[in-house]
């Protein structure tokens, strides 16, 4: 047994829980061993504390009478509120599910309404290639073949060449 579990056996052999033959073990075990000795000595203190100044508290009818009434009370409101919790009205169903769905489909519905428009980006498809973007700087065009095999894109870099340059870039 494990110190905590010694502890708890020492509470209950001092409000009177334990067995003959058990509460006699535990009883040799104390004998021997002086930390278990003020335990005991401390916890048999507290309890006479304790029922020197506790009230006493007379109940109206015998005990087993009283508890009985309790246990039925108990009985009671758990079948009572088994009765409640099987029968919901419809009204209420429709509220915890129909409610949260409207919810849902309305964020998607505004979601979708409020779509941004795509940016001109200057593309244009038109009926001898597939795509073209044009710019200041450079024309790109797309052109696939008819089997989708393979894909052309043609780079065009307009350039506003001067004679001068012309001829330095030709030497």
């Amino acid at each position: 047994m494990n110190e905590n579990e010694i502890q708890l056996k020492v509470q209950a052999l001092v409000d009177g829980e334990l067995t003959g033959r058990e509460a006699e073990e535990l009883r040799q075990r104390i004998d021997n061993d002086a930390e278990l000795q003020q335990l005991h000595a401390e916890l048999t203190q507290m309890r006479g504390f304790i029922a020197d100044s506790e009230l006493p508290r007379p109940l109206p009818e015998s005990s087993d009478f009283y508890w009985s009434k309790i246990s039925q009370a108990i009985e009671r409101e758990e079948s009572a509120g088994e009765r409640t919790s099987r029968s919901i009205p419809v009204s209420r169903w429709l509220l915890r599910w129909l409610a949260p769905l409207v919810g849902v489909s309305a964020v998607v519905l505004l979601l979708t309404l409020r779509q941004p428009t795509a940016p001109d980006l200057g593309i244009m498809l038109s009926g001898d290639h597939e795509l073209e973007l044009s710019s200041d700087e450079i024309d790109v065009m797309t052109y696939n073949t008819d089997d989708d095999s393979m894909s052309i894109v043609w780079l065009d870099y307009s350039m506003d060449i001067q004679r001068d340059y012309m001829e330095l870039w030709l030497d």
